[in-house]
Formats: C-alpha cells, structure tokens, sequence
C-alpha cells in the first residue's frame, strides 16, 4: 500500500549554522534514495539547531511523524537514524511502533535499514542505544570542559550581553564601544527607580536597536538587567537532571558559584558593579512582590483578555496597565498613537457577548463546529494533529486536479492523443490519492466531545462563576480570536458596540 503513496524526509542539524550543507547534503541523499526506489517526495520537515537528545520541542520531527502516523505518507525517509532521534530505544520504539501501526515504513538511508524488513528493528534499537550512548558520554565531556573554563573565568559560547563583547584572544568580557554606553543608560534608569516599560520606550524612540536587532521591551530590559555577565560574573543556565541523564534547561540564569569555594567567578567586564547588580534585583523583586506574599504580575494574571485584546489603531496586542488595557506598541514608543479603555467595562462587555453568543448558537452554526475542534485539539491533541493534516492534504491535492483540469480545458495544454493519455494517467492517480486520504479519513476514530455544556446558559454561567481568569481565559480561546478595541472620546460613556469588535473563530486556520 506504501509504494502507492508519497514520502516524507525528516532532516535534524544540532547546531544552527549559516552554512546548510549539511542539510543539503542530507536532502540529496534522501531524494537519491527515493529516485532509486520509484518515490515521490512530498514535504520535506526540517529541525535547524535542535538537539535530538535534548528534552526540547522539534516542530518538524512532530509534522513528519503525523504525516506518516495519519497516513498521508507511506514512507518517513531520514538521513541517518541518529538524525532522527538520540534519546536511544524508547522514543525510537514508539516512533516505529506507531509508524508500523499506520502500515508506513521508516528508512535511514546511510545505515540501509528499511522497516520493511523484520530483521532491521534489532539493527535500529541497537544502533539508537548506540547513539544515546555517544550522545551521553558527548554530553559528560562538554559538561567537563565548560566546568573547567568556567572555574577559569572564560566565557564559554553564546551572546554576551547587550553592551559587551568576548575579547578573542582572553575570552573574557569587554565592552563594546559602540553600544556599552546604551547599556549603562540602562542601568542609570533603572538604579533611578524607572520603570522598564519607560526604558524601553526611551530607547525605542531614540532609535537605539536591542542586541538582537528589533526593538526594546520590558521583558527584553529585565532579561538584560537579571543576567549575571552584565556585572561580569559568569553565567549558568539552571538545569534539571532527568532519570535517563539528559538535562531540562530552564530559563533562569543565575552567577556561576566554584564548587569548591562557593564564590562567584569574574567573567571580564561588567556593565555594572556587583553591588548595583544586587541593588537592581532587591528593586526588580520588590516590584514583583510590593506586598507580602502578594506577586504584581498576578494582577495582568487575573486580566481576563491578556493575549486576546488587540489596539484597533495598529494591531498589537493590548496590556493591562493599572485598571485599563494599553496598547503595548504606545507603551513602549513603536509609533501608535495607541488605544486604552478601562479593563472593568471591556471585560464586562465581551463576557456578556460570549455567553449569550454560546448559549443561543443554532445547530447548523458554524462555530459549533469550530468549537468542537478545539476542545478536541485540547483533548487529544495528536488525534487532532493528524485530522488535520489528512484534510489539509485533501485540500492540497484537490487544488492540484482543479489545476489539471483548467490546463487542458482552459489552457489548452493536452492537445495530441499523447498528451491527453498523460492527463488521464495524471487525472486517475490524482483521484485515487485523494479517495485513499479519504477513506483514511473515514478509518480514523470519530472525534468525541461533549461541548453541550458550553452551549447550555445555565451550566456555562455556573461554570464561568466558578473558574479562575485563566479557566475563563481558556473558554474565550474556544470561540474567539481576538477582541479589536477602538479609541473612545473623553468624557463619553463607554459604548460596548461601538469600540469593541469581537473576532470569533472561523476553523483550523485561526486555531489558537
């Protein structure tokens, strides 16, 4: 059944380089091998600079195996298997039980094992507990050699902070003469007691770029102000070990203490003295704890429209600030002439609509479904993944036959009696993939899921009452997009209808 179908190529690089050869080189491999064996590719999924033994996310190793797992491909094509997973038998066991449950066929092409053949599941657990283990002992080494750098005060890898510069010769720190001074200002406003929303809309509107070329944010300042080579102590990511001896990385950073003296170690240097460094922390965490016990990011929590309410001038998203959403484009000095309304009034307006939409939906409405969709895509999120990526490839190769049929009825293209056979050979297969994926379609277990509850007044109003910001959050998402708030007049009562526009959802594409 597999040959009748297309394949897909899976290809992984761990360090994300300019140069892609590497990745060329394994995409000519694998379309060789597909050419040689009588395949047509039809996607090529692609992970630049993400580990395979690492606990991170890898997009395109999630697509490729959907597609093979839903049916829309018979066979997954990776270079080598080590490309495909370095976290040994377990993730490599149930990608090939999966796959073989699909009736697919996984093939590495450089270790020349096609799962086709009984013999090369022995061949592939032993060669991926092969390169878990090369992995492993790759890990402890690197682990040994940055200890060593880092009790020796150099800087290991990575960007240095904003308004510093790795001497290439020391290693160590030193500042950058073209920005250093831009950092410093950073630090004045923030040793001052200003807030960093007003830094970086101090830097935004005169001009001065991020390190990574855009423009500043409060999360960007912060993240600059917390990092310990910003007073020229070295740096460590906090990490979790995990039972199978690979390592989660968060996203805190904190000083690098010598293990044997328990002592910070110097880096080069610093933007910032270690003592304004520590001042500037008591000043951030008293900001984030004004009260005992009491977290100010909680009030943006408890903010019922935080990533949904957008500025009706420029787009962008819209924050709480105090007791109204600001647009956060204004905030910062992007240009808007930006939008606030008070939160209470707009957070009122849009729970009234929601429910009442809800509870008087008629059966034929099309959010309904949309509604269905996503309370599925959060239940069984993999189901859901590959529904739709069968019928994202029904649609695709329906737009392929309506293009074949508009070149030889409209355009003329198949004039002789050869042409015309070829599109006939064209024209069948084109059918024949298409009633495959549809039958696939029809095989997969119908979704199940209960939204009469949503739907009810009653129900969804004890409910609503009863959640948290983030459950009302979560129930919005499910029926719409975005909130588009528009700019009121001073002095007029607040109009609901006349400065809110609700998006509600209209299917896969607007899956949030």
């Amino acid at each position: 059944m597999d040959e009748e179908k297309p394949c897909d190529m899976y290809l992984r690089l761990s360090l994300y380089r300019d140069d892609t050869t590497a990745i060329e080189r394994q995409e000519a491999d694998c379309r060789a091998w597909a050419a040689r064996n009588g395949l047509t590719v039809r996607k090529v999924h692609i992970d630049r600079g993400r580990s395979g033994y690492k606990h991170v996310s890898r997009k395109g190793f999630d697509a490729a195996l959907t597609a093979v797992t839903a049916g829309v491909v018979g066979v997954l094509v990776v270079w080598k298997l080590d490309r495909l997973s370095r976290k040994g038998i377990g993730e490599v066991g149930r990608a090939m039980d999966d796959i073989g449950r699909a009736g697919g066929r996984l093939v590495s092409v450089m270790d020349g094992l096609d799962t086709k053949e009984d013999s090369a599941r022995v061949v592939i657990a032993t060669l991926a507990e092969l390169a878990h283990n090369e992995s492993r002992n790759l890990g402890m080494r690197v682990a040994h050699a940055k200890r060593y750098l880092r009790r020796c005060g150099q800087w290991i890898g990575g960007r240095p902070p904003y308004g510093l510069l790795v001497d290439p010769d020391a290693k160590r720190l030193v500042h950058d003469p073209e920005t250093a001074v831009y950092a410093r200002l950073i630090a004045d406003e923030a040793l001052s007691g200003k807030a960093l929303v007003h830094i970086a809309r101090l830097l935004n509107e005169h001009g001065v770029e991020s390190a990574r070329g855009g423009e500043w944010n409060a999360s960007s300042v912060v993240q600059l102000l917390r990092a310990p080579a910003f007073a020229g102590l070295m740096p460590q990511t906090e990490y979790e070990e995990q039972p199978d001896g690979t390592r989660t990385y968060g996203s805190r950073v904190s000083a690098y203490r010598d293990p044997d003296t328990s002592e910070t170690v110097t880096i080069g240097e610093g933007i910032i003295t270690v003592a304004e460094r520590e001042l500037i922390l008591r000043r951030l965490e008293a900001r984030a704890f004004p009260r005992a016990g009491k977290r100010r990011g909680r009030e943006q929590a408890r903010s019922l429209l935080t990533g949904m309410a957008r500025c009706g001038l420029c787009g962008g998203r819209m924050s709480k600030a105090g007791t109204s959403y600001q647009c956060s484009g204004h905030r910062m000095g992007r240009g808007c002439s930006g939008v606030s309304a008070r939160a209470e009034s707009i957070d009122a307006y849009v729970t009234r609509a929601f429910l009442s939409r809800l509870s008087s939906l008629e059966p034929q409405d099309p959010l309904r479904a949309v509604i269905a969709d996503r309370r599925m895509q959060r239940k069984d999120p993999e189901a859901f993944a590959k529904r739709v990526a069968i019928e994202a490839e029904i649609a695709h190769e329906r737009a392929r036959s309506a293009d074949l049929e508009e070149a030889r009825y409209v355009r003329g293209e198949f004039g002789d009696t050869d042409a015309i056979a070829r599109y006939d050979r064209l024209a069948a297969r084109l059918r024949t993939r298409i009633e495959g994926l549809r039958a696939d379609l029809l095989r997969m277990p119908s979704p199940s899921v209960d939204i009469s509850p949503l739907l009810d007044a009653g129900l969804l109003r004890a409910a609503w009452d009863a959640d948290d910001a983030a459950g009302r959050r979560e129930r919005l998402g499910l029926a719409i997009d975005r909130v588009e708030v528009r700019r009121g007049r001073v002095g007029v009562r607040f109009d609901g209808d006349a400065r809110c526009r609700i998006v509600w959802a209209t299917g896969h594409a607007s899956t949030r």
